[in-house]
């Protein structure tokens, strides 16, 4: 692949430039109306420009024919989507439907195929070959059948296009009639170009449509920032009018009704053909509030009327409206008719009330409000705060937060609590103040930011409670908590601790058959390296808590985390026949739970972890061990046995050993996979359950977060 150099490339590489500038411009405005098939037209020039500078500084005939077919991929999509860019300029968008697109694009679709297949038909060009005698590089070729058809239908929809911008003039205001102005003008420089090079007058037979695309780009780029089009695109009247939620009326000198949108329609509840011509008395008169109004057209003259209303039938309810009727006059100052607005004020009167409703909460509330500005300085405190305080409003107002500072907490505290609120987030905690006489007292804080509509902190909120009295309860019952607090950091079965209770002390006790079960996070060391500290031990306590909820439905004791391992058993300390079946069952649970919980966080962009499980049956010996901190632990040869499942197993997939199969094959689907070595019990046979299809999960994001909050309290 040669190439050799021509002055030509030279306007072509300008179009290019600014083809492609004007791209990105319009891709930078999506939102806008049109905006998006003002991007896709400039992306097609920008291509067919490409190739086409591609095509002319080639020196041999496959590579020109190359770049010519590739120049199709811009040059046979321009006309339907400047016809798009029209039709969504001019707010008919709605007529681009799927299937008026496929139609509208059928034609560019079915030459872009035949030019890329042009050699086994010769429908787009026939007699293909280079010519000779001129500047740079070009293809030679008699025009195919197809050809004259793309043309003639390119042809078409930009004529469509430029006589319904025309029309659209008819409407436009003056800024939006210079927009259109612009668009027409790069509309017919661009295709004049392309006609030319289309009935052979250019020289050489140079195709002038990416230079009069950078020509006319360059003059649609000083529209774009002149009258900001794209920016402002035009709205018909009957888009603004008929979409207002205000009910709009026109009347008359006579006060008879010769327009209204739909809002009034619904207000009034009858038809246009009812409506029309008619006195507009006739038709509101019915409701008390405006029958004096009615009577008192006199006053409908300058400066017009401004009254709310309240309203109230079978079809609004009861309603509160803001009625403006404003006179209409022309350019003499006669009065040629009045225009009647209805605004529906109803929630914002409620809103109102609300407010009131707040402020007399605030006022009469049993707990200090404190609204500061951004330093710290109070702005504002209700009557409570003088009550606890001592300082009333007039000393409280203008002085720092630190007025009532005790000296009781460290810097470190006052600079947590100035972080956490200033990075967006609520400060919830409690403290030590000092009142205005200098004695001490306990509060409940919660301090909150005050944001504005754009997300900015403006204020802080900070609502308080005295707690002194309930501090002086809590110390008395410290003693009395501190056995129950001892008992209650030993986590241990229930059954268990009813026998300590009752004996003082627990036996080991043996099982003749019981399962246990292991899990382990995979991967959980790289992906816990990615991890703050905090987001690490809070992903692990969501994963075993949904485990503590599904092992508890199914009848199992939870034993201990290890890192990221998980460990519990079935059939002790209450022995029950059913004890593999439901830890299979369990274990299908946990399964479906990681599986549900790695889709979300791959859709939230969330590091997840899966999971693999091993279980296995057979005896096991339970007992408490430690002295102060006990736990409650089994041994045997059977855990050694689960571990091993656990650490051979696959990940996504519940892995048991023989003696656990023997007893769940009639109820589960289970695969053999092998066997594998386990310390002291040589060979070990190894079967995949199959869950069953449809499974799911029975914790969600309320389960969980209830289980949290219900461990938090204990």
């Amino acid at each position: 692949m040669q190439f050799a150099y021509t002055p030509y490339i030279i306007p072509i590489g300008i179009s290019v430039v600014v083809s492609g500038a004007l791209m990105i411009w319009g891709y930078r405005r999506i939102p806008a109306p049109g905006a998006g098939w003002f991007t896709l037209l400039m992306l097609s020039a920008f291509l067919w420009s490409v190739f086409y500078a591609l095509e002319i500084v080639s020196t041999d005939l496959p590579t020109t024919l190359l770049w010519s077919k590739l120049e199709y991929l811009g040059a046979v999509m321009m006309a339907g989507e400047w016809v798009a860019l029209v039709l969504t300029y001019t707010g008919r968008g709605e007529w681009l439907t799927t299937r008026n697109l496929a139609l509208l694009f059928a034609i560019p679709g079915i030459t872009l195929i035949l030019a890329w297949t042009n050699e086994y038909h010769e429908l787009i060009w026939v007699n293909v070959s280079l010519k000779e005698g001129i500047p740079f590089n070009a293809l030679q070729f008699t025009p195919g059948y197809w050809y004259w058809v793309n043309i003639l239908y390119s042809y078409l929809l930009m004529i469509f296009g430029v006589v319904w911008l025309i029309f659209s003039l008819g409407w436009a205001t003056q800024l939006y009639r210079q927009q259109i102005f612009f668009l027409l003008l790069f509309s017919l420089l661009t295709w004049v170009g392309n006609l030319v090079y289309i009935v052979g007058l250019t020289p050489y037979g140079i195709d002038l449509t990416p230079l009069t695309f950078a020509l006319s780009g360059l003059l649609i780029a000083w529209g774009l920032f002149r009258y900001r089009i794209l920016d402002i695109a035009p709205v018909a009247r009957d888009v603004i009018v008929e979409n207002m939620q205000d009910g709009v009326i026109v009347l008359d000198p006579q006060s008879r009704v010769v327009d209204l949108n739909p809002a009034a329609r619904s207000l009034i509840g009858r038809e246009v053909s009812e409506i029309i011509g008619w006195p507009v008395f006739q038709f509101l008169s019915h409701w008390p509030a405006l029958e004096e109004l009615c009577h008192q057209q006199s006053e409908w003259s300058e400066p017009g009327v401004q009254i709310d209303l309240p309203l109230e039938n079978d079809r609004v309810g009861e309603r509160i409206f803001n009625l403006r009727v404003s006179p209409l006059r022309d350019n003499r100052g006669r009065l040629t008719g009045r225009v009647m607005i209805w605004r529906d004020i109803t929630d914002v009167r409620r809103a109102e009330e609300e407010l009131r409703k707040l402020s007399r909460a605030v006022e009469q509330s049993g707990s200090a409000i404190i609204i500061t500005d951004l330093d710290g300085y109070i702005e504002f405190v209700n009557p409570a705060f003088t009550q606890i305080t001592g300082y009333t409003l007039e000393e409280a107002i203008g002085q720092h937060t630190r007025l009532l500072k005790s000296g009781e907490h460290s810097p470190e505290f006052y600079r947590e609590l100035w972080e956490t609120i200033g990075r967006g987030e609520v400060w919830h905690g409690e403290m030590i103040n000092r009142k205005k006489d200098g004695r001490l007292y306990w509060e409940a804080a919660t301090i909150s930011p005050v944001k504005d509509e754009e997300g900015r902190i403006t204020h802080y909120l900070a609502i308080k409670e005295d707690i002194t009295e309930r501090k002086r309860i809590e110390a008395a019952l410290v003693q009395e908590q501190l056995k129950s607090e001892e008992l209650l950091r030993n986590i241990l079965p229930a059954a268990i601790v009813d026998e300590m209770k009752e004996h003082g002390r627990v036996e080991p006790v043996f099982f003749e058959s019981a399962s246990i079960m292991f899990t382990d996070f995979v991967n959980f060391t790289a992906t816990a390296e990615l991890m703050e500290p905090k987001a690490l031990v809070d992903n692990l306590d969501r994963y075993f808590t949904a485990f503590d909820i599904i092992v508890e439905k199914y009848g199992l004791e939870k034993l201990k985390t290890i890192g990221d391992g998980y460990m519990c058993v079935s059939g002790v300390p209450v022995p029950k026949d059913t004890h593999a079946v439901d830890a299979v069952r369990a274990a299908i649970e946990i399964l479906d739970f990681t599986k549900q919980e790695k889709e979300k966080r791959q859709q939230a962009g969330q590091p997840y972890w899966e999971v693999r499980i091993g279980i296995s049956s057979g005896p096991v010996i339970a007992g408490i061990i430690g002295w102060r901190k006990y736990a409650y632990d089994v041994w045997g040869d059977t855990v050694v046995v689960a571990s091993r499942m656990e650490s051979s197993g696959v990940t996504g997939r519940v892995n048991i050993s023989k003696s656990t199969y023997e007893l769940v094959k009639e109820q589960f689907d289970c695969t053999y996979r092998g066997e594998v070595y386990a310390k002291h019990k040589g060979k070990i046979a190894m079967y995949l359950v199959n869950s069953p299809p449809g499974s799911s999960p029975s914790v969600d994001d309320a389960r969980i977060a209830t289980t949290q909050a219900a461990s938090v309290s204990n």
